[in-house]
């Protein structure tokens, strides 16, 4: 599967500037030599973030600024508001932009990242997909980013009501959204810099196999049962996630293939690259409120033996039993097994579910906190209302 991706705002263009480069090692001579990405967008009212990126080509077509009128290239500080007035002045520019890039045509669907948190992401990617979906046949996904736990603790965060504001908001109009939490991946030994990169790179990392295993053109590694563009799309509607997980494989293991011993092993890798996969995703769910599941298998070709596949199928159908269940295979990795899970159209999201009740208290406690500073400045100016001004 091929895809452009869109990023708008710091988060959205840090993790388009990580799709920029997995499709780079993608096409490397060193990499698989398939392309998954056609093009990549860093859509900001922050001149200075857009600095920063590493790989996204520096000239105006793909760093995109919007807004300069209004913040002077400063960002919006976290106005939703004011990042949606802004995309919505600037969609014709932008989807020109993005329509006239290179090999669009060649694309099966289009991704649009942002952080929930933020003013210009959580404000813009609303209107940015609905302006494409007026002009665009192809589908349509959203990633929205949820904030860490301590962006959640002041009783006017901006970062709850925004993000609640952008998933609903979203939900309505992408195909599907990829709710990714980074509160999932955090590790407190690192700095927020590094921390934010790993997450970055880890979350792009889960859409590396999925789309790679329909672009394949070498036959040997093509799979028995091969995930495309239309299976994704089949797969994929309402609020999802994605995770992945990995196993070791016996450096000896080509040389015993034939042992009944390291055929177990290798049944028991794909279980335990699926247990992880589970751990690992981005948001925390329970699989049987998953409608869809789709599970795509990498590893060397003789350990994807139907005994394994069965096994796995079994484990997801105990944890998942109402759940349509697709499982795909991708024969290409060397001396490693993983597993890729994506859980689709959640009936049920307790991360999100809190947020928006949280976020309903916040706009009640911000209706309270206005009254009560107004009552201050207003006793503040009958107070000083006797004493002469000198303008």
């Amino acid at each position: 599967m091929k895809i452009v991706a869109i990023g708008i705002g710091q988060c959205g263009c840090n993790i388009a500037d990580e799709f920029y480069a997995i499709n780079n090692y993608s096409k490397s001579f060193f990499g698989r030599r398939i392309e998954i990405v056609t093009d990549v967008f860093a859509i900001n009212t922050d001149e200075t973030d857009l600095s920063s990126l590493r790989h996204i080509p520096p000239d105006m077509s793909h760093r995109i600024v919007i807004g300069m009128s209004r913040t002077s290239g400063h960002g919006v500080g976290k106005i939703n508001v004011e990042g949606a007035l802004i995309m919505k002045e600037s969609l014709p520019i932008i989807i020109d932009d993005v329509l006239n890039s290179r090999d669009f045509y060649a694309c099966d669907a289009l991704m649009v990242i942002a952080s929930g948190a933020g003013g210009t992401g959580s404000g813009g990617i609303g209107p940015l997909i609905k302006g494409l979906r007026e002009r665009v046949e192809k589908p349509i996904y959203a990633m929205v980013i949820l904030p860490f736990g301590y962006e959640e603790t002041s009783e006017t965060s901006f970062a709850v009501v925004n993000t609640a504001t952008c998933i609903k908001t979203v939900d309505r109009l992408a195909d599907a959204t990829f709710v990714l939490d980074n509160e999932r991946f955090g590790r407190g030994d690192l700095s927020l810099s590094r921390n934010l990169q790993a997450i970055n790179q880890q979350m792009v990392r889960n859409f590396f196999d999925l789309f790679c295993a329909g672009e394949e053109g070498r036959q040997r590694f093509v799979g028995s049962a091969v995930v495309d563009a239309g299976d994704i799309r089949s797969s994929l509607e309402g609020v999802t996630t994605i995770g992945r997980g990995e196993a070791g494989v016996s450096f000896f293991h080509s040389l015993k293939k034939g042992n009944y011993k390291e055929a177990t092993k290798g049944a028991s890798g794909l279980v335990a690259a699926l247990s992880q996969a589970i751990n690992n995703l981005c948001l925390k769910v329970e699989i049987g409120d998953a409608r869809t599941i789709l599970a795509l298998l990498c590893a060397p070709k003789d350990i994807i033996s139907l005994n394994a596949v069965t096994e796995v199928s079994n484990r997801l159908q105990q944890r998942a039993p109402k759940s349509e269940i697709r499982i795909a295979d991708y024969p290409r990795r060397r001396g490693e097994i993983s597993m890729t899970l994506v859980l689709s159209s959640l009936t049920a999201v307790d991360r999100a579910e809190k947020l928006y009740l949280k976020a309903t208290d916040l706009l009640a406690k911000r209706v309270e906190l206005n009254k009560e500073f107004d009552s201050k400045v207003e006793r503040t100016e009958q107070i000083r209302a006797k004493i002469p001004t000198l303008d």
